[in-house]
């Protein structure tokens, strides 16, 4: 089975805008400066409604994880899957990409990594930094 792929909205279609140039971007508030992610209409920090398109540094920490030794997608070897704090606060769920998933670790320093999955879908993928 090949990967899900996301079918972006209005709200979300920014986000895999920037994905697809490669140049990752986030919501962030323009009153109190919380990124957000996944895409929302209100800050979830204050409430504000401004929020504006902020390209971010793709880097990060590994907050949490776990390896799936075997998955039904079409992948090679075990599928880490890790909750990553940006740089910018911001917190999101993807892969870490190694082949030495027996050394991912909490506080593990990480960097995006894109993978084009379709012409419309660019998935931002992580790896060790």
């Amino acid at each position: 089975m090949s990967r899900s792929l996301p079918v972006p909205s209005k709200i979300s279609q920014p986000f895999w805008d920037s994905c697809k140039a490669e140049r990752m971007q986030l919501q962030r508030c323009d009153d109190c400066g919380t990124y957000a992610y996944y895409p929302v209409y209100v800050c979830p920090e204050c409430a504000s409604r401004a929020l504006t398109w902020t390209k971010v540094s793709g880097a990060g920490t590994i907050h949490t994880f776990t390896v799936a030794a075997r998955s039904s997608f079409d992948i090679a070897g075990p599928l880490v899957v890790a909750l990553v704090e940006l740089d910018e606060g911001a917190m999101m769920v993807s892969n870490i990409i190694t082949n030495a998933p027996e050394s991912v670790h909490i506080g593990m320093p990480v960097r995006v990594r894109y993978e084009k999955a379709s012409d419309d879908i660019t998935l931002p993928l992580f790896e060790p930094s």
